[in-house]
């Protein structure tokens, strides 16, 4: 059973926000690098898996879990209320950061890259392994904005470069972690858990990838999926994971070979039902998490209903300044 709150996640779809100060990669999957520990009382056996469906695409895919996690819309929210607080601890020392694009929100699944596979046939033929066009993830590092050296080493409360601390700026004292860290304490208003996230139900999500990519239906599917792409002359990759993350897709569009390989992935997946394992499993387990964990859930909810009224009223607030 999983009631504790150490698991860590990622978030559900990919923002752009006026502050951010990372970069997205257009490769990688976003479920594949999580990691959570091992419920203290977990079945072996994951319970209650029902009928395999045929399933090849992953545009529409929605998880049990989804419904207790927090939205994209949701996400974009806190970023915004992150980003006002940034800016007016900026705004103390005569700073402002260079605009990015405004927030988006990955149109369909957050889980489209979740199994491997790309997330259609469409997809595949147009992009290959690549992010679709439009989604905040696809931006390379050239299409970046790079803030001044003041505003990056004020927002961390670091010289740019090193770790060394910046403690302040124009006579002004910076606050300990920057304006970034003055911006989270704020938004979370003396809480000591994250503001807008989901522990228990990230920790599930987390968890549930982990324990279907060892399940021998889903080892299965992933063997014959092998099996076809050798057949294509792609021997060398043992999982959609290998392939999707082959270091010779890292220009900043697909090419040629990217886009076939991509495609008989996508085939494969499709020959192989590796969708369609990995959802069946997943689902079962999430289910009887659910079931397991709804008191914390129930609560967590509460929470996050709480959490979104202190978001609105920043954005509300700082916005309107």
């Amino acid at each position: 059973m999983i009631t504790t709150r150490s698991a860590r996640t990622r978030l559900a779809a990919a923002v752009l926000t006026v502050l951010a100060a990372t970069a997205c990669s257009s490769g990688g999957e976003e479920a594949g690098s999580d990691r959570a520990a091992p419920p203290a009382k977990e079945q072996r056996e994951v319970p209650g898996v029902g009928k395999v469906e045929e399933k090849d695409a992953t545009s529409d895919l929605v998880l049990p879990i989804d419904a207790y996690d927090v939205s994209a819309d949701r996400i974009v929210q806190t970023g915004q209320a992150l980003n006002l607080l940034k800016k007016q601890c900026l705004s103390r020392f005569g700073l402002q950061a260079k605009a990015l694009p405004a927030s988006t929100v990955t149109q369909g699944s957050a889980h489209t890259r979740r199994y491997g596979t790309p997330a259609s046939l469409e997809v595949a033929r147009k992009y290959g392994f690549h992010m679709a066009q439009g989604d905040p993830r696809a931006l390379t590092a050239d299409q970046m904005v790079r803030q001044p050296a003041a505003v990056t080493e004020v927002l961390r409360g670091m010289k740019e470069g090193s770790s060394e601390p910046v403690t302040t700026y124009n006579g002004m004292k910076v606050p300990e972690g920057g304006c970034a860290g003055e911006a989270q304490r704020k938004l979370a208003n003396g809480k000591q858990e994250r503001v807008g996230h989901a522990e228990t139900a990230a920790a599930i999500k987390a968890r549930s990838f982990e324990v279907a990519k060892n399940d021998p239906r889903v080892i299965a599917a992933e063997k014959k999926w092998a099996g076809c792409m050798a057949g294509k002359g792609y021997s060398s990759y043992k999982s959609p994971f290998d392939a999707i993350g082959d270091r010779k897709w890292s220009a900043p569009k697909a090419t040629s070979e990217e886009i076939e390989t991509a495609v008989a992935s996508w085939t494969c997946g499709k020959e192989s039902n590796v969708v369609g394992t990995w959802v069946a499993v997943e689902t079962a387990y999430q289910q009887d998490q659910i079931e397991q964990n709804a008191e914390t859930l129930k609560e967590e909810q509460k929470t996050l209903e709480s959490d979104a009224k202190r978001i609105n009223e920043i954005i509300a607030t700082a916005g309107a300044q």
